[in-house]
């Protein structure tokens, strides 16, 4: 009885991965993007300006409480732009998702993918106009857009193209990869 169990069971394995392919060789359905924004620091105006992005919609939001985005923005006293992670800037279970950002020494056009390894969760990073960020975001929760993937990462890179000091303003180009997993920056509809 028990052999006869087992081979069921192995039969209903092999025909659910038959039926669903190779489920290890995912495919890419959405293309990248680059694109502008413009954000407001954190400190020094007011708490209605949107200071923060969220990596999923590709929108610049507010920051409060609820932590509906990745990563924040703030300029310091040397007028540097400063990127925090969620986590440091909001104290809840929202708020501690682990959001990966990464300082690469190339510019903007040079980082054609994110890379597999050395992301800080737990500290901001201090960047100047021409410096760029990659920023990975696991969006697995419930309710979120990998919350079914294999992979729950999504990868965006960040470059400052320039500050206004007198009106705390921060302007950016970012590039995004839409697709659960996929680390490339690269026009298109990505491969890897």
């Amino acid at each position: 009885m028990k052999a006869r169990l087992a081979l069921i069971t192995t039969m209903c394995v092999v025909s659910v991965l038959n039926a669903c392919g190779n489920i290890a060789n995912l495919t890419a359905t959405l293309p990248t993007f680059t694109d502008t924004l413009s954000l407001w620091a954190l400190s020094g105006t007011p708490p209605s300006y949107p200071s923060a992005i969220a990596i999923p919609t590709r929108q610049i939001v507010r920051v409060d409480g609820s932590a509906g985005f990745d990563i924040a923005f703030d300029i310091d006293a040397n007028g540097k732009t400063v990127v925090y992670p969620v986590k440091l800037i909001v104290a809840t279970p929202g708020g501690s998702r682990p959001v990966g950002i990464q300082k690469i020494s190339r510019s903007f056009e040079d980082v054609p993918a994110a890379p597999t390894t050395g992301f800080q969760t737990d500290s901001s990073l201090a960047i100047v106009p021409g410096e760029v960020v990659v920023v990975e975001s696991p969006h697995n929760g419930s309710g979120d857009i990998c919350q079914f993937a294999i992979s729950p990462n999504l990868y965006a890179k960040i470059a400052v193209d320039s500050v206004n000091l007198a009106s705390r303003i921060i302007y950016l180009r970012m590039g995004f990869d839409p697709n659960c997993g996929f680390r490339s920056f690269a026009d298109g509809i990505p491969t890897s």
